[in-house]
């Protein structure tokens, strides 16, 4: 994805996976099934197909196949009105080793994910500062998303994996019931940092996680920083050539609630460093960086931290209910141009007890530049003794959906829509933006 918020704020906005819709397909050969208890026909397209399936997944090995799709039309905002549509195909087998190999507490993960189509901010030229299809991004390509030897030792109190991965399946965790991208943690979470590779990218790297009980989780990791991660020519590649040498050190705790009446919650605070230089935002004059030809000074470091929350509040009597969810992502103001991600909202499950897993969604967002960015924009319009630029502060997303479970298999969600002040400039026209978003697992 090549988007640019503004000819100094290059949002390079990308970046999406939302779908517990699957994978897998490639080891229609080998027999076995890692997470072999989880399957279940009735949530996949075909069941079974004809009864071997199951046979393979008791036997130790499990294979997924997804599409996920999000069309989205904007009503107003932009310079026209159009549609567009991003999807993703995913592909995954999981091995798990202890049934297969005999090798105690082992699974061995691949995952492939394909994204196509089109951007609405882009198509309809519609700024933005994080995206109205969370689906889209990286770049039109096939790429590996995983390829990991996971571990699980001392009666699963210590648990690590190795190989190519990518830091948001473990870290800055939560639930995406969402079309924009504000609240979907999976995309969200790029603008920790620059370097944080999220899904369908993933870098080499390690990560480990100690649990001392059901409830408290401490966990590290280190990830390749390499910039070329991003570029579409590294596609299927174990290893990414060329680029910078850096790390991306990442650090969680997780807290695991559990109350009465099922009423569980999942809290988490982390942070994470980068090692990879990157431009300061603002260069000597004071004034946005590239804007001038003023020296840009170069950050050996970048700095973030994080938070979310996922609460259930109630529980209805056919197994559903309302949960609340809240994440902040303070990235590095010294090199991020994003200054903040917030996001504040709920879902409910079985809205009608003819409905029993059907959801409704609403959530509200708040997206902001750099206050660095806006302070150097205000100083150059000064300086130009006219408003020569457009000055940014916040964008509000604003989302309603309702997502129809025909099948287990089977999802449909119409959501709208409501940005204000799209790349967070109060002059620019609210956008309202209806999508529809389809979930396939077969």
């Amino acid at each position: 994805m090549n988007v640019q918020c503004q000819q100094y704020l290059p949002t390079k906005l990308r970046k999406m996976f939302l779908s517990t819709c699957s994978l897998g397909m490639s080891a229609l050969f080998v027999a076995g099934s890692a997470h072999g208890n989880d399957f279940s026909p009735a949530n996949h397209i075909g069941g079974d197909w004809g009864g071997p399936r199951a046979h393979l997944s008791n036997g130790g090995f499990n294979y997924k196949v997804g599409y996920f799709s999000q069309t989205a039309h904007n009503f107003s905002g932009g310079e026209n009105n159009t549609t567009a549509n991003a999807a993703q195909i995913f592909l995954g087998a999981y091995f798990d080793l202890e049934k297969l190999v005999g090798w105690p507490g082992a699974d061995f993960t691949v995952e492939i994910t394909n994204r196509n189509g089109e951007l609405i901010n882009n198509k309809a030229e519609l700024p933005f500062l994080l995206q109205s299809q969370q689906i889209f991004g990286r770049g039109n390509v096939t790429r590996l998303t995983q390829f990991s030897l996971n571990q699980r030792l001392f009666k699963d109190h210590l648990r690590f994996k190795v190989g190519r991965i990518f830091p948001s399946s473990d870290f800055f965790a939560q639930s995406c019931a969402f079309q924009h991208l504000t609240f979907c943690s999976g995309g969200s979470s790029n603008f920790i940092s620059s370097n944080w590779y999220g899904d369908p990218l993933s870098a080499l790297g390690g990560q480990v996680t100690f649990t001392p009980d059901k409830r408290w989780h401490f966990k590290v990791g280190a990830y390749d920083a390499n910039p070329q991660n991003a570029d579409t020519s590294q596609g299927l590649r174990l290893s990414t050539s060329g680029g910078e040498s850096g790390t991306l050190l990442v650090s969680e705790v997780e807290y695991q609630a559990k109350f009465a009446n099922g009423l569980d919650g999942n809290y988490r605070i982390g942070i994470a460093r980068s090692s990879i230089d990157k431009n300061n935002v603002i260069n000597s004059a004071g004034l946005p960086s590239g804007l001038t030809s003023d020296i840009t000074e170069i950050e050996d470091t970048d700095n973030a931290w994080f938070l979310n929350f996922e609460q259930q509040i109630t529980r209805n009597a056919w197994g559903g209910g309302l949960r609340m969810f809240a994440s902040l992502i303070n990235p590095d103001d010294q090199v991020s141009q994003i200054g903040s991600v917030a996001a504040l909202g709920g879902f409910y499950v079985g809205p009608f007890k003819s409905r029993p897993n059907d959801r409704v969604g609403l959530a509200v967002g708040r997206n902001s530049v750099s206050s660095r960015i806006t302070s150097a924009q205000e100083r150059f319009n000064a300086l130009e003794g006219v408003e020569s630029i457009d000055v940014q502060s916040d964008e509000y997303p604003i989302e309603l959906n309702y997502n129809f479970v025909i099948t287990p298999a089977i999802e449909v969600m119409p959501s709208i829509q409501y940005i204000v002040s799209p790349n967070g400039v109060n002059d620019e026209e609210d956008a309202v933006i209806l999508g529809l978003q389809f979930s396939l697992n077969f």
